[in-house]
């Protein structure tokens, strides 16, 4: 079983850091980044990380999760938070089924290219 695990650093970054180490920086914007875990036919989620200091000013990151679109189910994955070795950014963990899976990154809506 594969556990990924999304967080924030800093002001600007927010990643997936417990298997793949894919993340996306976003130059301290604000803009929210996205990601869709793709498990195929074992269904998607669609993650948010956002630095909070744009709209509250609490330093943290917010970090949540919801369905990949209105007409997919919510897979019956194992989610939990807990605190990231950073500080100020909550870890949202999910184990995954097993096989194959893709992430794909967003800025604001805004499709990021990995290399």
């Amino acid at each position: 079983m594969k556990t990924l695990k999304f967080h924030g650093y800093s002001d600007d970054t927010f990643g997936e850091y417990g298997v793949t180490n894919q993340d996306c920086d976003n130059c301290s914007n604000g803009k929210p980044i996205q990601c869709v875990v793709d498990c195929g036919e074992r269904g998607r989620v669609l993650v948010v990380g956002q630095y909070s200091n744009v709209s509250m000013g609490s330093g943290c990151w917010l970090v949540g999760m919801t369905k990949a679109s209105e007409w997919e189910e919510l897979p019956d994955w194992n989610f939990r938070y807990e605190e990231s070795d950073c500080g100020y950014s909550l870890a949202l963990l999910m184990d995954l089924p097993e096989g194959d899976f893709n992430l794909e990154w967003f800025i604001d809506g805004k499709k990021v290219e990995q290399p």
